[in-house]
């Protein structure tokens, strides 16, 4: 039986505290005195939190989590809290959160609502939503857990975060209604109950005490948010689906570690919310490679759902785990698109990516453009070994091995390009397509990686000689001044009145307060002749660079692109001894907007934890020499690790404190390089 447009009518025995509580509120809002106690509602919250108490527990970290930490304990905050959520006569089985019992820690202790205290070690882990499935001794007079069924959830209903992080004889309670079903990619439901992390891992229940889910700090990625305990105590707080949990419970029982599953796509848009569907790369060996999509394809249906937007297909894959397989459509072709139907099996990691190159620079394009044109070739590069020439305009990439034999990729811009290279692997053969004499032609080529060192010339390479009519060319040092600048970064810009893109090197020499003009004066020469602007910040302590030089290094870009646009594919970061260190930090903090780094006479800050490389996430690096004893093991040591990782990187030789301005402009150019 249904109440009309009020959804399914509880039937149980905790229906009536619902009507009780309802009630309540109905005679509340009515009341003379807004202050009026609603003492049958306190109580229908009280029954709901009783009804799961002897099944919340506390998780501490043991003696060996300590031990991971190197003295400390591993965990955020101390004490947190679990769910016991199966039993049987010699075993019970308690849900928690990474946040408790990170990857590197395989126990804690478990203490129980008697105050009774017990060993537990991980059996297996859902990585995908930051849970962990522990297994300690029998626990007595465990409560039946019933889990609200996902179908039944809807925002406003209400919600109740239960803990045991505090104190082990009474749990915590914070009351709220539930905000949104199906967020953090449809892995979890929103909740503006107060969340602490001493109560992650505890159950988010309803009026009636059924479990909605368990407590967890997923990210808000959308936010920037990308740990999850950023919206500790924001009204913000999500909770995996107990439902979920439980059809995964047998798995994480035999001990597998659940991964989120991966498809090995990127997308043309930037907007990942509302942008168009659109593959941009396909990793190589990636599930999606294997299945036979490939750059420019559109997603039209995922399963039984219709695609229309990014944010639409990222709510399809993002909250499946490795291994399940998907049905998906995309339509390929701009003319005449026709529909692909493929089988995609998730992965769990995607095979190393080494960036494949061909050896060309892009010439600047107007939006809209067709094809990229050839600027210029890297001399026996392989696109000018395969005879294309400078001028030329590459119209669309020529692939292999899909399930329909040979494939024409269309090249939509430099970006697009780009994309289609992600997806193949260095010494890989591809086609270029080329319009000579009216008619295609396809130039067989071998791709190679990327460089490491930067050339000592770039023959035929010369900006500045682009357009003779605009007479002769100097660069300005001027001021990156705004209300907020108390000491402005200088710039150097070239060819100041030009609207073609240019490339940028931030410089951080050694700290010592503003810059002055005369130390712009190195970099003139170097980037009139290779058409690059530098930005040279100063730093607020004269002592060192700081964090709080940051936000004029990212006010200073805005400034420099209103003068002269920069090109986003050719932004890079370097510096000299404690300015090499930092030209690390900023470069991490910028992301995936730098393309290139250079640390001379420094080793990587030592928190420095490196991803791997990925299409649209990967850096050029180069590295000085530096001297004798501990810095130049630790150099030494970065580099091997850049390398393992995947980075190309070269050398910049240590020959004095002159910043070496030719070498890096000429590097910035070659950021550019496909």
């Amino acid at each position: 039986m249904k109440g009309a447009g009020r959804g399914p009518v509880v039937g149980h025995r905790y229906g009536a505290a619902i009507v009780l509580a309802l009630g309540v509120i109905a005679r509340s809002v009515c009341a003379a005195d807004p202050g009026e106690p609603t003492l049958a509602e306190e109580a229908a919250f009280r029954a709901a939190v009783d009804r799961v108490a002897a099944a919340v527990v506390r998780i501490e970290p043991t003696a060996s989590a300590a031990a991971a930490g190197g003295g400390e304990v591993a965990v955020g905050s101390g004490p947190s809290t679990g769910l016991v959520v199966a039993a049987t006569a010699d075993a019970a089985w308690i849900l928690t959160t990474s946040f408790a019992v990170p990857g590197d820690v395989a126990e804690a202790v478990v203490v129980r609502a008697d105050g009774g205290r017990q060993a537990a070690r991980v059996a297996g882990r859902d990585e995908s939503r930051g849970l962990v499935l522990l297994k300690t001794q029998a626990i007595a007079d465990l409560p039946a857990l019933e889990p609200a069924p996902r179908r039944e959830l809807a925002p406003g209903q209400w919600s109740i975060a239960v803990g045991r992080g505090w104190d082990q004889a009474a749990p915590s309670v914070a009351v709220g209604v539930v905000s949104a079903v199906d967020r953090a990619w449809g892995r979890a439901v929103q909740t503006d109950a107060s969340v602490s992390p001493a109560n992650y891992g505890g159950p988010l229940v309803d009026i009636a005490g059924r479990v909605i889910g368990i407590l967890t700090p997923l990210p808000a990625d959308t936010a920037g948010m990308n740990l999850g305990t950023e919206l500790y105590d924001a009204g913000i707080g999500f909770a995996v689906p107990l439902e979920d949990m439980l059809a995964v419970l047998p798995r994480l029982q035999r001990g597998e570690n659940l991964a989120a599953g991966v498809l090995g796509i990127t997308w043309r848009s930037r907007d990942v919310i509302n942008g168009e569907p659109v593959i941009a790369s396909c990793r190589q060996g990636s599930p999606a490679a294997l299945a036979g999509l490939r750059p420019g394809d559109r997603f039209v249906r995922i399963g039984d759902r219709p695609i229309t937007r990014i944010g639409e297909a990222r709510h399809q894959i993002m909250p499946r785990r490795a291994g399940e397989e998907l049905t998906v459509v995309v339509e390929r072709g701009a003319a005449d698109p026709r529909r692909i139907e493929a089988r995609v099996t998730l992965a769990d990691a995607l095979p190393p990516w080494r960036a494949a190159v061909i050896g060309v620079l892009p010439a600047a394009a107007p939006a809209g453009a067709e094809g990229v044109t050839a600027e210029w070739l890297l001399p026996a590069g392989p696109a000018a070994t395969a005879g294309l020439g400078a001028g030329e305009i590459i119209r669309a990439v020529v692939l292999g091995g899909d399930a329909e034999g040979a494939g024409r990729v269309v090249v939509d811009g430099a970006a697009g390009l780009a994309g289609v290279l992600a997806g193949v692997a260095p010494g890989e053969a591809i086609g270029l397509e080329v319009m000579r004499d009216g008619m295609p032609r396809t130039l067989p080529v071998t791709t190679a990686g990327a460089p490491a060192d930067v050339p000592p010339v770039l023959e035929g390479w010369q900006p500045a000689a682009r357009d003779p009519l605009r007479g002769p060319v100097d660069a300005a040092v001027v001021k990156l001044a705004s209300p907020e600048e108390p000491r402005p970064p200088l710039a150097v810009i070239p060819h100041a009145g030009r609207k073609e893109p240019v490339g940028v090197v931030l410089y951080f020499g050694p700290p010592h307060g503003p810059v002055t003009e005369a130390e712009a004066a190195p970099w003139k020469a170097a980037a009139v002749a290779w058409d690059v602007a530098v930005i040279l910040p100063g730093s607020v302590d004269p002592r060192l660079w700081s964090g709080d030089d940051l936000p004029a290094i990212r006010r200073s870009l805005a400034a420099l692109d209103a003068k002269r646009p920069i090109d986003p594919a050719r932004i890079a970061v370097a510096g000299r001894a404690a300015g090499g260190g930092f030209a690390w930090f900023v470069a991490d903090r910028l992301g995936a907007a730098v393309s290139g780094v250079a640390v001379i006479d420094a080793a990587l800050p030592r928190a420095t934890k490196l991803e791997p490389p990925e299409p649209g996430r990967s850096r050029w690096v180069l590295m000085g020499q530096g001297g004798e004893g501990d810095v130049a093991r630790r150099i030494a040591a970065d580099r091997r690790r850049l390398e393992a990782a995947g980075f190309p990187v070269g050398t910049v030789a240590a020959d004095g404190v002159a910043p070496p301005a030719d070498l890096l402009c000429r590097w910035n150019v070659l950021l550019g390089l496909l």
